[in-house]
């Protein structure tokens, strides 16, 4: 036992997921410390921060460090040709991902949780009878002994390396996909409503770049590809002087940059004896965008409710903690897989194949569809809808979209 006390959990990761997770777990009563390596929660910054609407409704409403709102988007092809569509409502709002993180560690700590900064988990032992966590203080150096957590369970949120998800046996997510973010000024006031989207195999092959506004005169613009030849910041390089980009953002400066890594999954078991894996530890983010915060808290509720029960009812085995990949599936882990393979689909199709599509939706009746059903969460609702309105899509697709459905 160390100075923490006696604990129940440990949290290794104060992200959303790590943090929601904590907060759920100390509203069950239980004793949680919160370990980040980081100084200061929610940075270094390494996600857009587009969210979904239904991400403040999990948190029970309210909005939390929200800079923009946006209602419409535009999709400029490889050849050039642009389709917009706008919802004339909100439907997904810009936060301050280090305000929005930092937002969700002081709920934790509200609920009763513990957060310690500047700790990094560096060995994880886990078992249905009691878990160990060698943390070292990261201002202490490499060489700076290391105390022993003693705690009931062990969660991983601890991002796409995730340390316990090593521990516990479980196999990194065969694709992670390198991402690169610049924010950048301009002194032309920018269309607000607006997220752009930049589809093309020199420019981002396997997904997308993206550009989208975080304010009248500021906003973020990114690559998230598949690994290999062109890094992620030199695709961002060259959108810059991408004629694509150049007509709607004529003279943009960064002033700001941001890396990161998206883990595509999720992995089959999140949990094992003493510990499960929520977040991008589970490989929980969407393929077909990235984002990985409303999955994340998704994750977290299931996880808490099962971890809580397991603990009340005795040994976390990891067949008790069974119930929180059966409980997520039930709400968005099915449509992560579907996700998958739809990104898998969008991939194999050439920017021939991407320019044919794009041309064919862009029509008032399937555009007016885009408006009601799309749904940046669950995307392949809009798929299905759009192919049983107009099945001339599936034959521009051919094989490839067969292949999803």
């Amino acid at each position: 036992m160390t100075g923490e006390g006696s604990l129940d959990v440990v949290v290794v990761g104060a992200g959303p997921a790590g943090s929601r997770t904590a907060e759920l777990l100390a509203r069950r009563g239980l004793r949680v410390l919160i370990l980040e390596e980081h100084q200061e929660v929610g940075r270094p910054i390494s996600c857009a921060g587009l969210l979904s609407t239904r991400v403040f409704d999990l948190l029970g409403g309210g909005e939390v460090a929200v800079q923009n709102r946006v209602s419409g988007a535009a999709i400029h092809g490889p050849g050039g040709r642009t389709v917009a569509f706008d919802a004339g409502r909100a439907r997904a709002a810009v936060v301050d991902r280090a305000a929005f993180d930092m937002s969700l560690a002081r709920r934790a700590v509200a609920a009763g949780a513990r957060l310690r900064l500047g700790a990094r988990a560096v060995g994880v032992r886990a078992s249905a009878e009691g878990c160990a966590v060698e943390v070292r203080d990261r201002a202490r150096g490499a060489g700076a002994a290391t105390e022993v957590l003693r705690c009931r369970a062990v969660v991983g949120a601890d991002g796409p390396g995730s340390l316990v998800r090593r521990s516990i046996g479980r196999h990194r997510p065969a694709l992670r996909l390198p991402a690169f973010e610049l924010r950048f000024a301009t002194p032309n006031p920018l269309d607000t409503a607006t997220v752009h989207l930049f589809a093309g195999r020199q420019t981002a092959p396997g997904l997308f770049a993206w550009a989208i506004p975080v304010g009248p005169n500021e906003g973020l613009v990114g690559v998230a590809c598949e690994p290999g030849g062109v890094p992620a910041r030199a695709r961002v390089e060259a959108l810059l002087r991408d004629p694509r980009f150049t007509r709607v953002f004529p003279d943009v400066s960064p002033i700001g940059a941001y890396a990161g890594t998206i883990p595509i999954g999720p992995i089959a078991r999140p949990v094992a004896d003493g510990a499960l894996l929520v977040g991008d530890a589970a490989a929980q983010p969407k393929a077909t965008s990235g984002g990985g915060v409303y999955p994340a808290l998704e994750a977290a509720r299931a996880a808490a409710s099962a971890l809580a029960d397991a603990l009340e009812r005795g040994a976390p085995t990891a067949r008790a903690l069974g119930a929180y990949p059966r409980a997520f599936n039930e709400v968005i882990g099915a449509e992560l897989k579907r996700a998958a393979r739809l990104r898998r689909s969008y991939a194999a199709m050439s920017d021939a194949m991407v320019d044919q599509l794009l041309e064919a939706v862009d029509d008032p009746e399937l555009l007016a569809l885009v408006v009601l059903v799309g749904d940046i969460d669950f995307p392949s609702k809009l798929v299905k809808a759009l192919l049983q309105k107009s099945p001339s899509l599936l034959v521009l697709a051919g094989p490839v979209l067969k292949g999803f459905l």
